[in-house]
């Protein structure tokens, strides 16, 4: 029987009565790539999609694929009985025509069955004779980063995926091992490529998932001393060092100013820390409950009705609400569970991105998409990282999508992390992907200054601030390569060229204009001389390059004031230089931003130009 309680109401279905699965536009694109990998004689495979992008329905209308196609049998395999359930319900709704079976446990499926839903644990178990008389020609591995498990490689081998026997495909919302086990990438690997990738950026963009709001908050726990054990923290000392009364109380107290209106995961460390966290929240008038795999079913089902229909706020777990529990009015995840997985951290983290039901499938805009969210009883999901002190670790980033490897020493994962941000990046309550996108027009240069100093959002405007003025302040691209002078943008269509003074002339200057028809010409100024216009044609290179001799010409000695490599240019901003940037006005945070002599002279012609643009600051 379906459990209904632990899904919408579109995902509990009888057989032959739903209306068919539509695939969204990623999911036909996943779809394809995979029976592509299979047409070019791949035998393993993975797809990685964030949570809430429905890997299930994905799968499901692989099933039905190749049936259809292929008159091929199927086998799905999982590791909770939620997942099995959730699968057969999918594969029902998306192909009714289908004899689909559960064998796990108890439970065994019909003989008749064409498609069979497996526990792992059933059929993974050495010497076990389950489903000796069922010959899949697909296997499918739900919440496939589990695949090194040695349950799971005793299915893989049972079944002939290592022989090209039965096709295979692993499902998950992350490819990052705990242990650095390799999934794919090498000769080695489990899974021979990944065929498709979806990530959750990409996800949020297109209008399919919520946005991620990040919080920090910080205690006094050190976390120096806990020892890691199979890629983590050792769970016997973490739990120790974290589960205080002091911690917990923080945590609960930032939780009560930001997000008490909200529906609310609470990842803790052992089922002692969700039980006191969850009495913590009680003491404070806060419907809560907690939840771990001890429990016995049929209670562990009621803490989650109740937690599904509102009537519980707050549900505090341990290693229950990561993988196949899926409700989508949750609001905020509280994450008092340190982790050195980026694995576990996204599958946590991922309980809180999905939309409301209703909300956009019906939409086929991404920006209408987003709006019909943000106007949502569901605009955002907060995740909170309570976060300790750990010294002894390196600033680290999750591992690197080609070579599955952690790229320093591993710290606690956080949601900045999750978007290639700083670990330690501080959102202050901002967008994740706002933020991420901000970072993406760093130079590489100053992106890696990022990771060298704690940052928070706010600080985001100074470094963009200090990356505008920079680019204010430099040769601009397109005059780069086709002039060896310092040539300033001042303007859409206008460059100049401060040339400074002669015995018999001062304020000398260079300006090229564009007009409409891309005509270029330059006047030549001086507050003693006029000069005519001079036309340069419609060649960038080669108005440039006549300007250039043009200015030689007619100011024969302003060589070391113009040219673009002069030495004094890289040397330092001088005192002369400062006290004249602070007679103009200019603030002592521009002033500090300045790299070199080159950019001041730059900024004090800018200045006495009239010209300089805008500095943006983030907003979200």
């Amino acid at each position: 029987m379906i459990a209904r309680h632990l899904f919408e109401d579109d995902d509990a279905v009888v057989k032959g009565q739903a209306a068919p699965i539509i695939l969204r536009e990623y999911q036909e694109r996943a779809l394809a790539a995979v029976l592509a990998a299979k047409d070019r004689g791949l035998h393993r495979v993975m797809v990685v999609m964030p949570t809430g992008t429905g890997k299930t329905t994905l799968f499901a209308a692989l099933v039905d694929e190749f049936d259809f196609s292929y008159a091929e049998n199927s086998l799905v395999v999982a590791h909770r009985i939620e997942l099995l359930e959730q699968a057969s319900a999918r594969i029902a709704q998306r192909a009714p025509r289908l004899n689909v079976g559960i064998e796990g446990g108890d439970r065994e499926a019909p003989p008749e069955s064409q498609v069979v839903v497996a526990g792992v644990q059933t059929i993974g178990k050495t010497g076990t004779k389950r489903l000796g008389w069922f010959h899949p020609g697909l296997l499918i591995m739900d919440e496939g980063h589990h695949a090194p498990a040695d349950t799971w490689q005793n299915v893989m081998r049972r079944f002939g995926a290592y022989e090209g026997l039965c096709f295979t495909l692993a499902v998950t919302a992350t490819d990052h091992r705990m242990d650095n086990k390799p999934l794919h990438g090498s000769e080695q690997a489990i899974f021979e490529d990944v065929v498709f990738r979806y990530p959750l950026r990409q996800a949020v963009q297109d209008g399919w998932l919520v946005d991620i709001r990040g919080f920090r908050v910080a205690t006094g726990v050190d976390l120096s001393n806990v020892k890691t054990t199979a890629g983590d923290y050792n769970i016997g000392q973490l739990a120790r060092a974290v589960n205080t009364e002091a911690r917990n109380h923080t945590a609960f107290k930032h939780w009560a100013e930001i997000a008490s209106d909200r529906r609310t995961i609470v990842f803790c460390v052992d089922v002692q820390h969700a039980k006191d966290v969850a009495q913590l929240f009680r003491d404070n008038h806060i419907t809560a409950e907690s939840i771990d795999g001890t429990m016995p079913r049929d209670k562990r089902e009621g803490v989650m009705r109740r937690f599904s229909s509102g009537r519980t706020q707050v549900l505090t777990n341990v290693d229950v609400a990561t993988e196949g529990f899926d409700i989508p009015a949750v609001g905020c995840v509280l994450m008092l569970r340190p982790t050195q997985s980026w694995g576990l951290y996204t599958q946590m983290a991922g309980r809180g991105v999905r939309v409301l039901p209703g909300v956009v499938d019906k939409i086929d805009i991404p920006n209408l998409r987003r709006a019909a969210i943000l106007d949502s009883e569901k605009p955002d999901c907060f995740v909170i990282d309570v976060v300790d002190m750990s010294e002894k670790f390196g600033l680290s980033g999750p591992p690197d999508e080609e070579d599955n490897q952690p790229k320093q020493k591993p710290v606690p994962a956080s949601v900045a992390g999750l978007v290639g941000l700083p670990p330690d990046f501080d959102l202050q309550g901002h967008s994740l992907f706002e933020a991420a996108k901000w970072a993406d027009e760093l130079e590489p240069s100053r992106r890696n200054q990022m990771f060298r100093r704690p940052m928070s959002f706010e600080d985001l405007s100074t470094v963009l601030s200090e990356v505008d003025l920079i680019k204010e302040l430099s040769i601009p691209e397109e005059v780069m390569g086709v002039s060896r002078l310092a040539w300033m943008k001042t303007g859409e269509n206008e460059y100049t060229l401060p040339c400074g003074s002669s015995r018999t002339e001062v304020g000398r200057s260079a300006i090229m204009t564009i007009d409409l028809l891309g005509r270029f010409s330059i006047t030549l100024k001086s507050t003693r001389m006029e000069y005519p216009v001079l036309p340069l044609g419609t060649d960038l290179a080669k108005a440039f390059d006549e300007a250039d001799r043009i200015i030689h010409l007619m100011f024969p000695d302003c060589g070391p004031i113009v040219q673009a490599n002069s030495g004094w240019r890289s040397k330092a901003v001088s005192e002369k230089q400062i006290e004249v940037l602070r007679t103009m006005g200019i603030e002592e945070d521009v002033i500090a931003m300045l790299e070199n002599m080159g950019q001041a002279k730059a900024l004090i012609d800018q200045r006495k130009l009239g010209a300089g643009q805008r500095r943006r600051r983030p907003t979200a």
